[in-house]
């Protein structure tokens, strides 16, 4: 076959005839030129999206429809010398460059008003099942990755959804259903490659480039360079038990039932958990009824007190473990099941009923979220301001759930990474919908008067994976002690401050309280970086084509 003859070069031609009908200042006004955007294709093996292309709209979206930015271009990436190529196009721009791995950041994060650089397409999976562990592609998604394991009878923490990406989930943690037991998916990576601003390859584990290693796991994407991919540390892992128990909220006698559920659950599952192998999460949330087969809404919703988990053992144990919580007054058991996790893992968010509760073909709502991480124990009185509050909801769509922390992730050294929240008892969170403009301002103040509520409840920290653009003070929330130490490793492998975005990592303005980082990662910081790999291209002339 003739050398031009390829399917590439074929649609990079249609691509050029497309952007040459367009005007100068289609490209002008980007910071660009036309040639410049052109050479840019030539050089890649995946492609450019420009404003006006047929597939604009739909390719800028992201996952929440509340974020609606206007990138300059997006640049799908499918091999790793396209980041390069993207990353040189990118700074050209007058605007920052954002990278999407999902597109599921709470705080719009995956896009902006510059390039946007889409990676994606690097999802590759490697299992090396004699290890165990698997090599990740940062686009590839929970849904694929936990298929690819289940042959081999291998876990790690992940994304509940399963259209949640690596790249961004691991870079802020990585909360699951087993993270009590195994830790956070960033506790379980044993390498990461990532490129830097200058098209440098390195590897980042404990032992080489080890600041970078500790700063990406906890540190948020965006911050150091982009995630290619991730080697982790795999677990064993046969079936498991799981199950679904229910508090209804409609009356006084059920909210005091389950205020005791709450305060049971304090005394016994929480920071007082003797097991690791138990992992709950606590949920307040609408449903049609407490038992399957109603139909969804808009029919009648009714408020429920929620606890669900995962028993890393057979049912028999679980059982046991759970006997306390399903014999409490009001207490109702919907379901136990002992299999495999994935099967278990789709059962816990939509069995009997999804949380929150959508009728099936609902369109993606507007969402807004607020995360806060709880460090003591509340007062029964506490307790029941939660629910008197949570069922004055403007609709029936707000969902709130804790995600409870202890065993492993509580177990892992303070500074053996930059996700801070080591001695959490929980993570509570808010979630608000609504699809009519109309709705925006009820929903949302819904969530301000819960966040006002948390204040003095919570230890002033928030999950970094559901960030907010109106935290005040979210270096702090975010990394605690952590915040200067994040600042040295960035000053020395982004030294320009190439990556950038409204919550990036910056000089320590605010405080932190007491602490600094182990001498180990201090001596990591002032060796130099160690570099695999670097991808070296020209940049385009104005007269290329």
């Amino acid at each position: 076959m003739a050398h031009n003859y390829s399917a590439k070069r074929i649609q990079d031609r249609v691509r050029f005839m497309e952007w040459d009908s367009r005007r100068d200042n289609d490209f002008v006004r980007f910071g660009l030129t036309r040639a410049h955007v052109k050479a840019a294709q030539t050089k890649l093996q995946g492609y450019i999206v420009m404003p006006g292309d047929p597939d604009y709209n739909k390719d800028r979206a992201l996952f929440n429809p509340v974020f609606d930015a206007y990138p300059s271009m997006i640049v799908y990436c499918v091999v790793e010398s396209d980041v390069a190529v993207a990353l040189q196009l990118a700074l050209q721009g007058p605007a920052p460059f954002t990278v999407r791995s999902g597109g599921h950041c709470t705080a719009g994060f995956s896009a902006g008003a510059g390039v946007l650089i889409d990676v994606s397409g690097l999802n590759g999976i490697y299992i090396h099942p004699q290890m165990p562990a698997a090599t990740v592609g940062c686009g590839c998604n929970f849904g694929n990755f936990r298929a690819a394991l289940a042959p081999y009878g291998l876990h790690v923490p992940g994304g509940e959804c399963d259209d949640v990406c690596i790249g961004g989930y691991v870079q802020g943690g990585g909360y699951g259903f087993t993270s009590v037991t195994y830790g956070m998916n960033c506790d379980n990576v044993e390498s990461m490659r990532v490129m830097l601003a200058d098209g440098s390859i390195v590897t980042a584990t404990a032992r080489q480039n080890a600041d970078l290693w500790w700063a990406m796991r906890g540190g948020t994407g965006g911050n150091f360079g982009v995630l290619l991919d991730v080697t982790y540390r795999l677990r064993s892992l046969g079936n498991v038990f799981g199950w679904a128990i229910i508090w209804p909220l409609s009356n006084e006698q059920e909210i005091e039932n389950a205020t005791a559920a709450l305060m049971l659950l304090q005394q016994q599952y929480m920071r007082t958990a003797a097991s690791h192998n138990l992992n709950i999460q606590v949920s307040l949330c609408y449903q049609p009824g407490i038992q399957g087969g109603l139909p969804l809404p808009p029919a009648p919703m009714y408020p429920y007190l929620m606890v669900r988990g995962v028993w890393v053992g057979n049912a028999d144990d679980g059982t046991a473990a759970i006997a306390p919580l399903a014999s409490s007054p009001g207490a109702v058991v919907q379901w136990t099941d002992e299999t495999d996790f994935d099967t278990l893992n789709t059962s816990l968010l939509n069995q009997p009923y999804g949380m929150p509760c959508f009728a099936a073909d609902a369109t993606m709502p507007f969402e807004d979220k607020a995360s806060r991480i709880v460090s003591r124990d509340w007062t029964e009185a506490q307790w029941r301001s939660l629910l008197d509050y949570f069922v004055t909801t403007p609709n029936p769509y707000s969902y709130f759930y804790m995600e409870f922390y202890g065993g492993a992730i509580n177990a892992y050294p303070e500074w053996g990474s930059a996700f801070v929240h080591r001695d959490a008892v929980f993570n509570a969170v808010l979630d608000v919908f609504w699809w009519q403009e109309a709705d925006r301002a009820a929903s949302q103040a819904f969530l301000v008067g819960w966040m006002d509520l948390m204040e003095p409840l919570y230890n002033g920290h928030v999950y970094q994976n559901y960030p907010r653009l109106d935290d005040t003070n979210y270096a702090y929330k975010y990394w605690g002690d952590a915040q200067a130490t994040l600042w040295d490793v960035k000053q020395k492998y982004d030294p320009g401050n190439v990556f950038t975005f409204v919550q990036a990592v910056a000089p320590v303005l605010v405080e932190a309280k007491s602490g600094a980082a182990s001498g180990e990662l201090r001596s990591a910081i002032e060796q130099p970086i160690i570099v695999d790999a670097k991808v070296t291209l020209v940049r385009p002339s104005p007269s290329a084509s």
